[in-house]
């Protein structure tokens, strides 16, 4: 259920080891040798265009599927770098232009990672709703204009090479503000897609994340490498690196049943519920419906819960990891209950002191269960100690105040609240207003202050989003075996 390690770790390797080597050959020297060959500078940069161009098509028809300013923005980052960079190809020295015309292909490796990491790094920011809604019905247009300008720029380009003086390449200030506009922006784009896969777990967003590093590297040894060397050359393997990881990534979203165009969709989403949503292993979605299944009163319960304990582990800054943690512990906080016999479970009146022993068994029974699932101390302390008291006068451990794990104290008064907002057979869904009235007067004594005071500052918007789901107490009869 939880990331794999090695995943994790071959992925940093491939964003470290041509970073190394690239020191290696600027520091030392070491197999920094002159390599000068036009002819494999041609092939090479077309496979590296041809790869980018393959994602673009599969980024360009999500974008067209779906309405996500942020998927056209990533499609419109591949679109270009292939674009840019198949006219770096093309330009090569001796091919269709003459030698003495460089210029424009330097120019155009510079516009090719400056153009994808200025998209890259918007694709990772949620824009202005009217902004976003703009984007999105002109997004087919946006396309066709993009494609429009590459072709009028290699037209130009290619026809017309002079047009690009070589003091212009050459000028300082272009060199040396393309460096820190890439490196900026690739590194933001690292970063907020590093964080997308702690929340999601998924490996696209992990994809991104290194293929965006990848980019960075590129133009460190575009910018400092020797020109014809092996530390220039090395950055076109980081290109096709970055690319490559990228097809990788597609191709693991492929083998666990989501298509490629689905998979670019889903990089678009930038709600933190909806990313954890995404991401969660099939396993614990499993487990989720099998408590459903098991007692009518979760119906939808674990899901609103999990949903509610993320807004407000986003209002108290708990960090992505934590929150995938919470959100995972919190869909499977009363999974014990599978335990518990249908006649206490569904029992329509009260409970007797021994059927009430027997329910507030299920927090250590759901730990228990989720032990080996599960061998992170976070979802398991949701688990657990969801039922804990601030006071200490809650159960399985009778722990009290910053003893009880943060995770579980904001799985607790989000619990509750759902619970007071839905209906029960023994009692009708409390309103908004006396749902909150309850958690403020219970604020030091059940719950903790700082985790009510969250609470109250999301609920309208877990309300926006939540009102209407189902919330009526549905007892399950029993199924005859013949069935």
């Amino acid at each position: 259920m939880r990331r794999s390690l090695p995943l994790l770790v071959l992925t940093v390797l491939v964003a470290v080891l041509p970073a190394a080597a690239f020191l290696a050959m600027r520091g030392f020297g070491w197999f920094d040798r002159a390599a000068p060959a036009p002819a494999q500078h041609f092939y090479i940069v077309s496979a590296v265009a041809l790869v980018s161009l393959l994602l673009a098509a599969v980024a360009s028809a999500a974008a067209l599927r779906v309405p996500r300013a942020r998927v056209l923005l990533l499609a419109l980052s591949f679109l270009t770098m292939a674009g840019f960079f198949s006219i770096h190809g093309l330009a090569t020295p001796g091919f269709i232009v003459e030698s003495r015309y460089f210029s424009v292909t330097g120019f155009s490796a510079r516009l090719s990672l400056l153009a994808a990491s200025i998209l890259l790094a918007a694709s990772t920011v949620e824009p202005p709703p009217a902004v976003g809604r703009a984007i999105v019905r002109r997004r087919g247009a946006l396309l066709i204009g993009t494609v429009a300008a590459l072709g009028a720029y290699a037209a130009v380009g290619l026809a017309m090479p002079e047009s690009v003086p070589p003091r212009l390449v050459n000028e300082r200030l272009f060199l040396d503000g393309t460096l820190v506009l890439v490196v900026a922006l690739t590194a933001l784009a690292a970063y907020r897609y590093f964080e997308d896969y702690r929340r999601s777990g998924r490996p696209i967003h992990l994809s991104v994340a290194v293929g965006a590093v990848l980019l960075l590297e590129a133009q460190m040894g575009m910018h400092y490498g020797t020109l014809w060397y092996f530390s220039w050359w090395l950055y076109h393997v980081q290109l096709m690196g970055a690319f490559t990881t990228l097809l990788w990534g597609l191709l693991t979203e492929y083998s666990r049943g989501a298509g490629p165009v689905r998979a670019f969709e889903d990089l678009g989403i930038s709600d933190a519920i909806e990313q954890i949503r995404g991401g969660l292993a099939q396993s614990v979605l499993s487990l989720a419906a099998a408590l459903e299944a098991r007692d009518g009163y979760t119906l939808g319960h674990g899901e609103r819960v999990a949903a509610l304990a993320v807004l407000i582990g986003q209002q108290m800054r708990l960090p992505a990891g934590r929150l995938r943690a919470l959100a995972q512990g919190a869909l499977l906080h009363d999974v014990g209950k599978i335990g518990v016999p249908d006649a206490i479970l569904h029992k329509p009146g009260s409970l007797t002191d021994e059927e009430r022993a027997v329910i507030e068994e299920h927090p250590a029974r759901g730990d228990q269960m989720l032990a080996t699932a599960f061998p992170g101390a976070a979802e398991r302390a949701v688990i657990r100690h969801h039922h804990e008291r601030w006071d200490g006068a809650g159960y399985p451990d009778g722990l009290a105040g910053g003893a009880i794990p943060l995770e579980a104290r904001i799985a607790a008064v989000a619990d509750v609240y759902d619970a007071l907002r839905s209906e029960r057979s023994y009692r009708g869904a409390l309103s908004r207003e006396r749902a909150g009235a309850y958690i403020q007067e219970n604020a030091g004594t059940h719950f903790d202050p700082a985790c009510a005071d969250a609470l109250l500052a999301v609920v309208d918007r877990w309300e926006a989003d939540f009102a209407e789901a189902t919330r009526s107490y549905e007892v399950h009869r029993a199924i005859p075996a013949a069935a």
